[in-house]
């Protein structure tokens, strides 16, 4: 079992604790996407600067890559909706690093967005990738209440 990679803002963010959850179910590792500019921890900040980031079609540069991915063949992957799409920087992962012939499940954390054009996007990105339609995706609000809905999720992905 399997990656489980998530971009965060803020600990615990909400994909950082849906994550936590996911890891919990799986049992498997855990790898936090986190870029070498870290993202403000004043929301409106960050939410700027998330959409500067999205006008500039740019690339964040990242900390570190998974050493072993080709360890793995699931992948959970995790994002918050940040303006209607997905933060850039999961793109810069998802460039750097080759996901081709994995299963990838997708969870998400949204304001009132919902998923948005956020699976087109990481669809387009990851063309080699089995993406699963079955999408988890929760109300920012509901993120820290979704402990039972996650787990029931991850455990209809391993069935």
């Amino acid at each position: 079992m399997d990656a489980v990679i998530s971009p965060s803002v803020i600990a615990p963010g909400n994909v950082e604790e849906l994550a936590g959850w996911v890891q919990e179910e799986t049992g498997g590792d855990l790898f936090s996407i986190r870029v070498t500019d870290p993202y403000p921890s004043d929301w409106d900040d960050c939410l700027e600067r998330a959409n500067e980031e999205r006008g500039d079609d740019a690339r964040p540069e990242l900390e570190e890559n998974v050493e072993n991915l080709d360890d793995y063949d699931t992948v959970y992957l995790g994002y918050p909706n940040w303006w209607y799409g997905v933060p850039m920087a999961l793109l810069s992962f998802l460039e750097e690093n080759d996901l081709s012939g994995k299963q990838v499940y997708l969870f998400c954390s949204h304001g009132t967005g919902g998923l948005a054009n956020s699976v087109d996007i990481i669809t387009d990105a990851l063309p080699d990738a089995e993406i699963s339609d079955n999408i988890f995706d929760c109300y920012e609000e509901d993120a820290s209440s979704s402990e039972n809905d996650i787990k029931q999720w991850v455990s209809q992905t391993n069935s």
